[in-house]
């Protein structure tokens, strides 16, 4: 329910940008679907360990690498049309850089 109140109270925008999951048992690839400052969604085709910290690195086009300290905090099964990427993961950020922070404001604003 908290997240839900956070969805809400954040600023989105849509962004399909490659990301890397990287969790204790390797990397999963991965494209977001929304952004925020302070939480993003990807899809990807596997499901990564709900409820635990992991590293995303997201590739903003035209922009460094945005690398950032996540917890995974729930997924979705997608429709069967989107079988190359069958879930859709939350994951609400533990730590991200003021530099990273302001750019994906200026994003988000951007598509306001």
């Amino acid at each position: 329910m908290a997240f839900e109140q956070d969805r809400r109270r954040f600023a989105r925008a849509e962004a399909a940008w490659p990301a890397t999951i990287i969790t204790s048992h390797g990397q999963l690839p991965g494209e977001t679907k929304s952004i925020s400052q302070v939480g993003v969604s990807i899809h990807c085709q596997d499901l990564p360990p709900i409820g635990r910290e992991c590293r995303l690195e997201i590739q903003p086009p035209g922009h460094q690498p945005i690398t950032v300290s996540a917890k995974s905090i729930w997924a979705v099964e997608t429709d069967l049309a989107e079988i190359s990427s069958p879930f859709v993961v939350g994951f609400e950020f533990e730590y991200i850089s003021e530099g990273d922070a302001h750019f994906l404001g200026e994003v988000i604003a951007e598509q306001q």
